[in-house]
Parts: C-alpha cells; sequence; structure tokens
C-alpha cells in the first residue's frame, strides 16, 4: 500500500489566490466567438455571450490576463476604445486576420466585472512605446484632471477601472514575436516603461517577461535590471501529447513541469535581488490538435501544472491558464451549445476545494520510468485551512496498469469523522467530451469513514483523487 505522511504543522507557504488564474488572447474564437458574441441567440444585449460567463463563474478564476499573448506586441489600445463603429479595422500579424477592435479595453473590463474577476492587462512592448504603455495606466486608473482619465469618462466610465497587475510585453525573448528584442535590449525598454507606469499610478503590480524556452541568461538580467520595479517574473510553458503513449506523457510532464519551475526558482535565487520577483507563470496549457477534444490523460496533466503550484506556493504566486475558451481551451463554443473539456474540471475542483495554506507533504510510492524520465507512481500535494479544520489531499495516479490503494496518514490529530472524495476517472484513459456525449468524463464525489489517523482508498489507473477532511 502507498503512503501519503500529512502534518498541519509543516506548512510551507500561503498559497495565493492568484494563481487561480485564466487568459484571453485575440485568438481564434477566444473573443469572438467566445467570450463575446454580437450575432450569438445565446449573447445579450452587450454581445456578451452568456453560457461561455455561466461556466467562467464556475471556474471563478481570481483574475483573467488580456489582450495577448503574441497579439499584443503588435496592438494600440486606442484602437479598441470609443464608439464601436469608428473603430478602425486591422490587420492583425501575429495571427494573420484582421482585427475589427469591437472589444477593447472597456468591453473586457465590464466583463470581467461581471464574471467577477480582476482585469489584468499586458501592454505592448513589441511596436508599442513606453508613453503608450503609461497613457494606458492613466486610461484605465486615473482619478484626475487630464486627458486620458476624461477620455475615458468620455467613453461611459466616470470611475476608474483600478487594474493593479500590469504585464510589460509578451515573450518578447521569440523571434516569433513582434518586436523581438535581445534580453538587455528588452530589460532597459521595460525598466523605464515601468517607471513612467508607476510613476503614473504607483498602486500597480508589474509583470516582467521571462524566458518562454530556456535561455542562457534571459531571466537574471531582466530580473537584475528591474530589481526594485517589476513585482513578478512572468514564464510560459505549454505541454503537447506528441504521439507519445499515455504512460510516457504523463511521467515526462510531471519531469518537464518541476525542472522548468526549479529552473527558474535557482535563477531568482541566485541573483541575490534586494526585492526578488514573484514567479508568474503566466501561460501555462496542454497543446491541442486542431479539432480534436481533451482527453482524460490532458485533464490529468492540468492536475499535475496544479499539483506542482501547490508544492512550489511560496514562489509562484501567479497563474494563468491558457485559454479559457475555444483556443487550448477549458471549454469549447459551437454556435448554440457550450462543452466543458477535460481541462475545466481539475480547475474546477482545486479552485472549490483547496485550502489557504500548503502543506510539506510525504509520499512513499514506487518510481515509474520511461526511456527518458522517471515520476513517483503518485505525484501528491496537500493544502489546509486553519480556519476550518479542512485539510485537502490532491492525488493523481500516473501509474496506468493498477489501481494503487492509499494511506493517508494524519501526523498531528486526527481526522474527523469522514472524508469526501473526488474522483475525476474512466476506464478510458482516452475518452474525452464531445458536444453528443457532454458527460463522458466528470468529477464524482464519494464519503468515506476517516475515524482515526488514517483514511485509506484506492485510487484507479489514471485517475485523480482529492480527498478532504477535517483534522482534530
Amino acid at each position: 500500500m502507498d503512503r501519503i505522511k500529512i502534518d498541519i504543522e509543516r506548512r510551507t507557504s500561503d498559497i495565493d489566490p492568484m494563481i487561480y488564474g485564466n487568459f484571453v488572447e485575440h485568438l481564434g474564437r477566444c473573443v469572438y466567438g467566445g467570450i463575446y458574441d454580437e450575432d450569438s441567440p445565446r449573447s445579450d444585449d452587450e454581445g456578451i455571450r452568456l453560457d461561455v460567463l455561466e461556466a467562467t463563474q464556475r471556474l471563478a478564476p481570481t483574475q483573467v490576463r488580456y489582450p495577448g499573448g503574441n497579439f499584443v506586441s503588435g496592438y494600440h489600445w486606442l484602437d479598441g476604445v470609443g464608439p464601436k463603429d469608428a473603430r478602425p479595422r486591422r490587420m492583425e500579424l501575429a495571427w494573420h486576420v484582421e482585427e475589427s477592435n469591437r472589444f477593447g479595453t472597456n468591453e473586457f473590463i465590464q466583463w470581467a466585472r461581471r464574471v467577477p474577476t480582476a482585469p489584468v492587462l499586458c501592454v505592448n512592448l513589441g511596436t508599442g512605446t513606453v508613453e503608450e504603455a503609461r497613457d494606458w495606466v492613466e486610461y484605465c486608473n486615473g482619478t484626475g484632471n487630464t486627458h486620458f482619465a476624461n477620455l475615458r469618462r468620455e467613453h461611459g466610465f466616470e470611475e476608474p477601472h483600478n487594474v493593479r497587475i500590469w504585464d510589460l510585453g509578451n515573450e518578447i525573448d521569440g523571434d516569433w514575436q513582434i518586436g523581438h528584442r535581445s534580453a538587455d535590449e528588452y530589460a532597459r525598454a521595460a525598466l523605464e516603461c515601468a517607471k513612467l507606469m508607476k510613476w503614473t499610478d504607483k498602486s500597480i503590480r508589474l509583470v516582467a517577461c521571462g524566458d518562454s524556452f530556456a535561455r542562457e541568461d534571459w531571466n537574471r538580467t531582466v530580473i537584475r535590471t528591474l530589481d526594485g520595479w517589476a513585482d513578478y517574473l512572468a514564464f510560459h510553458m505549454y505541454i503537447g501529447r506528441h504521439q507519445r503513449d499515455v504512460q510516457a506523457y504523463l511521467i515526462e510532464s510531471w519531469r518537464d513541469i518541476e525542472c522548468r519551475i526549479a529552473r527558474v526558482e535557482a535563477q531568482v535565487a541566485a541573483e541575490g535581488l534586494r526585492q526578488p520577483p514573484g514567479l508568474a507563470f503566466d501561460e501555462w496549457g496542454i497543446g491541442l490538435p486542431k479539432g480534436a477534444s481533451y482527453t482524460l490523460a490532458d485533464g490529468l496533466v492540468t492536475a499535475l501544472y496544479l499539483n506542482a503550484f501547490l508544492r512550489h506556493a511560496r514562489t509562484i504566486r501567479i497563474a494563468n491558464y491558457a485559454q479559457l475558451v475555444n483556443v487550448i481551451p477549458t471549454m469549447t463554443t459551437s454556435a448554440d451549445d457550450l462543452l466543458l473539456q477535460t481541462t475545466f474540471l481539475p480547475i474546477e475542483l482545486y479552485r472549490r476545494h483547496t485550502g489557504s495554506v500548503a502543506l510539506d507533504v510525504w509520499c512513499d510510492a514506487e518510481e515509474l520510468r520511461t526511456d527518458g524520465a522517471a515520476a513517483p507512481a503518485l505525484d501528491a500535494a496537500a493544502t489546509c485551512d486553519p480556519d476550518t479544520g479542512r485539510v485537502s489531499v490532491h492525488i493523481v495516479n500516473l501509474d496506468g496498469a493498477r489501481a494503487r490503494p492509499v494511506r493517508i496518514e494524519c501526523c498531528t490529530g486526527t481526522f474527523g469523522g469522514t472524508a469526501d472524495l473526488h474522483s475525476m476517472r474512466h476506464p478510458d484513459v482516452e475518452a474525452s467530451n464531445s458536444f453528443d456525449a457532454k458527460r463522458c468524463v466528470t468529477v464524482e464525489m464519494e464519503r468515506i469513514p476517516a475515524n482515526g489517523a488514517c483514511i485509506e482508498f484506492e485510487l484507479p489507473p489514471f485517475s485523480l483523487v482529492v480527498a478532504r477532511a477535517a483534522v482534530r
């Protein structure tokens, strides 16, 4: 039997609620035909698609990042404010489409308020200027009798939007990005941008652009230059199946996530900064072949990411799943329907049933191996809620060969009465949800006895279980 030990006195860090964020970009049908669809019978008079809004409310993201992504490096925010019919239609060179600009800053803010979630804006450090970024802060947050604050008022918004988190560009390290720069070039531009933005509103927090892939000196150059100005360092990660069998997919995903986080943590620690930035995993997700749906295996990789965020809660302070709808999504729309993908299920589950403090969990389970990687058969993270005395243990069974009996042992106090087991599982790990079978893969709950110092149950092959119980 595998064993997991928890100790509610071994607390590693508070968990920043901002790890439950999401991301919306002008890409494919994420905005137009996703959160916003003026022509849909499922939308209201403002063009907001109500079924997407309701599903987003179930996810309850703490913040949503907008408008990109690669899109932002050619985007000028003034194109997307004011009367919709007067806005310019532009060539959009990141994704090679036409941008109508009918959804812009104020539409996004209004949508975010209805979720409700905190809006996060990413400024254009590709073709944009530092002054343009500063002006956007004034437009959104200005309270004085100044030009851009008054322009917001002319557009019908008397009160400031109070956008508190701003990204200093997107993936500028990548040569695919409009406005690609070297680390030193980006860091110097971002520093001047940061100065103007924080001098405009000293209450805002800024996210510096980290590397998109492992680059030798990008992160260290950026955080060294922006020490004292950037509150967070962003990095992105997308995992793909790439024809691997499920066992290799899970084991190698576990390794890749842990290695990516550990590398950035080490780079920040090595600099010895006076104000080390928090880490912002502000794009994370899973690649998806065009026209396909996510499988149970992809849902389990989603849970591997979330477990890693909990284990590294001291350093990871922001995380945004990319993206919300229709593009590598948590949900997919058709003209008259909506489908929840398997990636939706773990995010909703963790958002509802994770405590506020991370625990140092000990797991005794055998190691699984592929040709190039190894991982524990059980990937575990644990949290507690000091106010209620409840603990949550999040376990992914990476073993597809057999069910694994597990015993959770409480080293301080005893479990009180019963435990709730929330399980995502299916006999076929390649099962997926579709418009014809929306609940093929679901989360189910059962209640089991939890008296004394142990909880015992069995994890099916390739499954996720979140066990919750009170500790006395």
